[in-house]
């Protein structure tokens, strides 16, 4: 329905319309949560991983603490601990956030500057946390051990523009060095770099050639249009 909505608002405004790039968000959060739920119970772990990575954009829409928990555990999964340390260390800010409404929230944004994920000023905090105690020291405890473990990497995991090459969160899909900017893949969320993409043959929407192979050789279908497609 969204996507028919879309469709059709965009023969009526341009593409640069606010009312039309609110409604395009909305339909790439919903597109990208029911792909999230279904690569969960298809056991495509990375291209999860990258989903949940990629919604963390969107935590001024989405329950932010469960995105951040979801981040940091599909990361984890796949044993990509910088991202997942990276992830449950905010979790862990917003769990005390939530718990203690009083305390002033999280004022240290540095690790996530110049990223596209949204600052904790702007994301509303829900009223209960989802986790008891006991799960909440859980992940603390790994993040604990993370931490004192000098081999893991403590930052989040970075690529170059392809524009400027400078160093940007890989994650991101504007350089804020040079304002460049991408599509998201449709498959898993991330940025559609030149060298990575891919179209499908039916909708033409762009995807990033590994994740869209993992999805298409296991489903076999777009995860846009539905069409039956092959892996590149």
């Amino acid at each position: 329905m969204l996507q028919k909505f879309c469709e059709n608002l965009a023969l009526q405004v341009d593409e640069k319309n606010p009312i039309y790039q609110e409604f395009n968000k909305y339909l790439l959060i919903t597109h990208f949560l029911l792909l999230k739920s279904e690569c969960a119970r298809g056991g495509l772990t990375r291209v999860l991983a990258k989903l949940c990575t990629s919604l963390l954009r969107y935590t001024k829409e989405i329950r932010a603490d469960k995105a951040f928990m979801d981040a940091g555990e599909a990361n984890r999964r796949e044993g990509i601990n910088n991202m997942a340390f990276m992830f449950f260390n905010r979790y862990l800010d917003l769990y005390e956030a939530i718990e203690d409404p009083d305390s002033g929230g999280i004022n240290d944004n540095s690790d996530f500057q110049d990223t596209d994920i949204p600052s904790p000023a702007e994301i509303p905090l829900p009223e209960k946390n989802l986790i008891s105690v006991d799960e909440r020291d859980n992940i603390r405890d790994w993040v604990l051990n993370m931490n004192m473990n000098a081999g893991v990497d403590k930052n989040l995991s970075m690529r170059n523009c392809e524009n400027c090459g400078n160093e940007i969160y890989e994650a991101a899909l504007h350089c804020h060095h040079c304002r460049c900017s991408w599509e998201p893949c449709i498959v898993s969320g991330f940025p559609l770099v030149r060298s990575q993409a891919i179209s499908c043959k039916i909708c033409s929407k762009g995807a990033v050639r590994d994740y869209w192979n993992d999805y298409i050789s296991q489903l076999m279908k777009c995860p846009w249009c539905k069409s039956m497609q092959t892996p590149y």
